[in-house]
């Protein structure tokens, strides 16, 4: 059986809105009008898209872009119904690898505090490399850097 979605019925903001998206398990949908560009699951879906790999990519389109949601009550599920949503779908950047443009780095995280990882990104259902890029980030905010510029660099001026 295919998923039947009516994707302009679903809830939706403009992706300059992405501030405004709730705080909710979702599958999210990046539309060009009724196309779908691509599909994601979340945990969070504000949080999610404060950080999202392909949003310069979305933000350099010359169309309108919409994301668009339906919300999910069980987290278990959301890898399936993305799964079932993509090939349905077929979303064009779904099927393309991303190239990274933002610098990797790479740390080594051991006994204890490895342990301590682990168990909060089971938590919060994130893999580990989310939940140690959202403690970095809450830690150099309560050094007062600012991540809400889109570039995510801070700027070193308004700095006390």
């Amino acid at each position: 059986m295919k998923p039947e979605v009516d994707l302009l019925s679903l809830p939706s903001l403009p992706l300059a809105e992405k501030a405004q998206l709730p705080d909710i398990f979702a599958i999210y949908f990046v539309l060009d009008g009724d196309r779908v560009l691509y599909i994601g699951k979340t945990i969070n879906l504000r949080e999610r898209w404060t950080t999202h790999h392909r949003f310069k990519q979305f933000k350099k389109m010359t169309a309108p872009i919409r994301i668009a949601w339906i919300e999910c009550s069980d987290a278990t599920l959301l890898t399936a119904i993305e799964a079932a949503l993509i090939e349905h779908f077929q979303p064009l950047l779904n099927q393309t690898k991303y190239e990274q443009t933002k610098p990797k780095v790479t740390a080594y995280v051991l006994g204890a505090m490895g342990a301590a990882i682990d168990s909060e990104a089971a938590k919060e259902w994130r893999s580990k490399s989310q939940m140690i890029e959202l403690l970095l980030k809450e830690a150099l905010e309560a050094r007062g850097y600012d991540f809400t510029q889109e570039s995510g660099q801070n700027d070193e001026s308004e700095q006390t």
